[in-house]
């Protein structure tokens, strides 16, 4: 599942938590139409380079995209240092 929300929070040296809520949605009714008007001119290129053995190669990278996409619900990333921490979190 594609993530539809983010969460940032900074906490800073004087202990105060600044959070930040962020919709993921709005960007992916962005992408996916451009990742969608894409598809016909990838599919017409990696069947122009499937005889150099490289279309194969161009058409598992299109389609990786959207495997690393619905693979980012959940991420956790935390960043930490001696002036603050950095909590992400993606739904």
């Amino acid at each position: 599942m594609i993530p539809l929300m983010m969460n940032l929070r900074v906490k800073g040296k004087t202990q105060r938590v600044v959070g930040f809520w962020f919709p993921f949605f709005l960007i992916w009714l962005l992408v996916f139409p451009l990742l969608l008007l894409a598809a016909p001119f990838i599919l017409i290129c990696s069947l122009v380079l499937w005889h150099e053995g490289k279309g194969k190669l161009f058409l598992h990278g299109y389609l990786t995209v959207f495997v690393i996409i619905g693979s980012m619900s959940g991420i956790k990333v935390e960043v930490q240092s001696k002036d603050s921490d950095i909590f992400i979190n993606l739904w």
